[in-house]
C-alpha cells in the first residue's frame, strides 16, 4: 500500500469516529433514555384523568350504595352549626325563658283599669347594656330598612305611605309606647300584618339595634316635660304618652 493510500485510509477512519461521537454525544444511550421514559410512563395516567370524571355523588341524583337511595345524606341527629346555637332563648326570639312543657301565658287584665298586656311572653327589656354606639347602629339601619314605611320619626308616615300605600302603624301609639320590647323583635323576625319577615335581611343583633333606636324615637317624640325627665329612658315608656303630629322633620 502506497503512503498516498495510507494517508486517504487514515482520514476515512478519522472521519468515522468523529461521525461516531457526535451521533453519541447527541443521542443518549439507552441506559439514559429508560429511566426517563418509565417516569413518563408513571406520570401521563395523572394529567390525562379529568376531575369532573372522577367517581362521586350528584345531589339530588338517586343511589344505590345507601339504604334510603338518596346521594344526599342528612345531618347527624343533634347537629348545630358553627355559631347557631343560639341558646340564649331572650336574645334570639324575643321570648321569655318557660320551662320545658310550659304553655304561652294568656293575656290579663290588671285591676283598677290599666290596659291589658298584650304581649305577656315578649321580654320586658334588652338582653343586654344598651349603649351609645348601638343606637347609632339602630338608628342606621331604621333609615334603610324602616323609614321607608314607618317614618324617620316613627309616626307611620313613610315615603311609600305617602305614595298611596297602606299607614304603617305608628311608634308614637300608646299600645306601641307600652308594648315590650320583645313584641318588635317578633315582628322584625316574623312580620306583622302587611309587613314581611326581615329576618333574612336583619341580623339579630341588627333587630335589637333597631329596637332602641326606636325607644329613643318614642322619647324624642313625648311632650317636652316628659322627655326630660330624669326617669325617661329606651327601656322605658311614658303612661300617658302624647305624639307630636306626623310629618318629617
Amino acid at each position: 500500500m502506497s503512503k498516498s493510500e495510507k494517508t486517504g485510509a487514515g482520514a476515512v477512519f478519522r472521519s468515522r469516529n468523529r461521525l461516531k461521537e457526535q451521533a453519541e454525544h447527541r443521542f443518549p444511550s439507552c441506559s439514559c433514555i429508560l429511566p426517563l421514559l418509565l417516569v413518563l410512563l408513571f406520570l401521563a395516567p395523572g394529567c390525562r384523568r379529568d376531575m369532573q370524571d372522577q367517581p362521586k355523588m350528584k345531589p339530588y341524583r338517586g343511589t344505590s350504595f345507601f339504604g334510603d337511595a338518596t346521594s344526599m345524606r342528612q345531618p347527624i341527629d343533634g347537629t348545630i352549626a358553627r355559631g347557631q346555637l343560639k341558646t340564649d332563648t331572650e336574645y334570639y326570639t324575643g321570648k321569655k325563658t318557660r320551662a320545658a312543657g310550659a304553655t304561652a301565658t294568656p293575656a290579663t287584665q290588671p285591676a283598677g283599669g290599666a290596659p291589658a298586656n298584650t304581649y305577656p311572653d315578649d321580654v320586658d327589656t334588652f338582653p343586654f347594656v344598651v349603649t351609645k354606639e348601638i343606637v347609632d347602629r339602630g338608628r342606621e339601619r331604621y333609615d334603610i330598612f324602616c323609614s321607608a314605611c314607618h317614618g324617620l320619626t316613627g309616626n307611620g308616615d313613610g315615603m311609600i305611605v305617602r305614595r298611596g300605600f297602606r299607614r304603617a302603624a305608628s311608634f308614637n301609639d300608646d299600645r306601641l309606647r307600652q308594648a315590650p320590647v320583645g313584641h318588635f323583635f317578633d315582628a322584625i323576625t316574623n312580620g306583622w300584618g302587611a309587613m314581611p319577615s326581615y329576618a333574612t335581611q336583619i341580623p339579630v343583633q341588627d333587630r335589637w339595634a333597631i329596637i332602641t333606636y326606636i325607644r329613643a324615637l318614642q322619647l324624642s317624640q313625648q311632650n317636652p316635660a316628659a322627655s326630660a325627665s330624669p326617669a325617661a329612658s329606651i327601656s322605658g315608656a311614658s303612661p300617658t304618652p302624647t305624639p307630636t303630629s306626623g310629618g318629617h322633620r
